[in-house]
């Protein structure tokens, strides 16, 4: 499976030669997206996954300082942009991917692939053992799919759970790799001596958007998940990044950055016939597609802070779903459609919410003195996982989506991060 380097692992603390937009602290992005440094000026509190003891969530790293971070109103090891990818059960084994293993496994548990429980990957910077991981969604089973050295981040399942796509920092730059769900066939898929992070699965499973840094500004760029076929979608002086596939497979919806605020922008996948559907005032930022592609969930800042809206697939009848005066982040459609999870800062620190879609039954489904992160539905609608630190790591959890049942899915030592749900 991957290329052993030869450079010995990086402390978590290490912050040298980091770019701007990867100077971040916390997993809260609810899809892939980079930073954008106007929408972190722009968001009072900080915008999203910075420390709890910091006044502003300032982007200062504690896990090395080389994840790219995210304008979902965060600052974070950045998310997936798979909507409502999960799943509630899983059969025999882990299935998906070819060609020599690298995967480890850990001393817990008797293995993922018990029926039942849901299969969960997410990424760790766990010293000495970095790395994309999978566990079921009882906390046992604990596999580690990635052998080489290096920084992993945004796991993302495909369409049909074989494999899982991530963005890996090895030796001087970030690539996207993809990985059998048994640890077997990795496989790189970009290496342009930019960085290329956020990927994005199509609906089909045949390609892969991305952001990438290769010029003076980010791009969005899609890739076939085999390797090859790679095309540039968007080309603009703005900074274009965090692509959402639609669930018809036919556009993709970003960010841009423009000189006004940031725009949520959709272009055909294959580049053509770009148009921007929300635009400023504000930072309008993070879309994400319901499950049958007839809306979008977005974050906006124009009433003063950043709230969750949805709006017509084309941008049009935006309402505000929460109002609430602190800052909401990283939304997260359920499968039904019906509801949104996100992260709220009301109460001085960030807990996750559910609400329906129409702004109703708000409420806290994972409320601590303490910082959650990155919500992700089980493809059921009946858990969420996500990231937190209440026992002071930064550990997955899991929890039921009316707040029963919390289950802490990782023990440590962390930081772990980014959860996804298999489909």
């Amino acid at each position: 499976m991957g290329t052993t380097v030869s450079t010995p692992p990086q402390p978590p603390e290490s912050t040298a030669a980091v770019p701007w937009w990867r100077r971040h602290r916390f997993a809260l992005a609810g899809g892939a997206v980079a930073a954008v440094v106007v929408l972190v000026a722009a968001i009072s509190a900080g915008g999203g996954g910075g420390d709890k003891t910091s006044s502003n969530g300032a982007a200062s790293s504690t896990t090395g300082g080389t994840s790219p971070g995210g304008p979902d109103g965060s600052v974070n090891e950045p998310g997936g942009s798979s909507s409502s990818a999960g799943s509630a059960s899983t059969t025999s084994g882990v299935a998906g991917g070819t060609g020599g293993s690298g995967a480890t496994v850990t001393t817990r548990g008797p293995g993922p692939g018990a029926a039942g429980p849901g299969l969960v990957a997410f990424a760790s910077r766990r010293f000495g053992t970095p790395g994309i991981f999978v566990v079921t969604g009882d906390g046992t089973g604990e596999l580690r799919l990635t052998s080489t050295q290096g920084e992993y981040f945004t796991p993302v399942w495909s369409p049909d759970g074989s494999r899982i796509a991530f963005a890996s920092r090895r030796a001087d730059n970030t690539d996207i790799y993809v990985i059998g769900a048994d640890g077997k066939g990795e496989r790189r898929l970009t290496s342009d001596a930019a960085d290329d992070f956020d990927p994005a699965w199509s609906p089909d499973g045949r390609r892969i958007a991305f952001t990438t840094k290769r010029g003076d500004n980010s791009d969005i760029y899609v890739v076939d998940s085999g390797g090859g076929g790679e095309k540039r979608l968007t080309d603009s002086p703005d900074d274009e990044l965090g692509p959402a596939w639609s669930p018809d497979g036919a556009r993709i919806a970003y960010t841009r950055n423009t000189s006004g605020g940031a725009a949520i922008w959709v272009v055909g996948a294959d580049g053509k016939g770009a148009v921007a559907i929300v635009a400023p005032p504000g930072q309008n930022i993070a879309p994400r597609w319901s499950p049958d592609g007839s809306r979008l969930a977005f974050i906006s800042t124009r009433a003063g802070n950043s709230d969750l809206f949805v709006a017509a697939a084309d941008g049009s009848g935006a309402k505000a779903v929460t109002t609430d005066p602190g800052e909401d982040l990283s939304p997260a459609w359920s499968p039904d459609g019906r509801r949104l999870a996100y992260i709220s800062q009301r109460n001085a620190d960030r807990d996750v919410h559910v609400v329906d879609a129409d702004g109703r039954n708000d409420h806290a489904v994972a409320s601590n003195r303490s910082e959650e992160a990155t919500p992700a539905w089980s493809p059921d609608g009946t858990r969420l996982a996500f990231v937190s630190d209440r026992d002071g790591l930064r550990s997955i959890y899991a929890v039921a989506a009316d707040g029963s049942g919390l289950r802490r899915l990782t023990p440590g030592p962390g930081p772990d991060f980014d959860p996804r749900w298999r489909p």
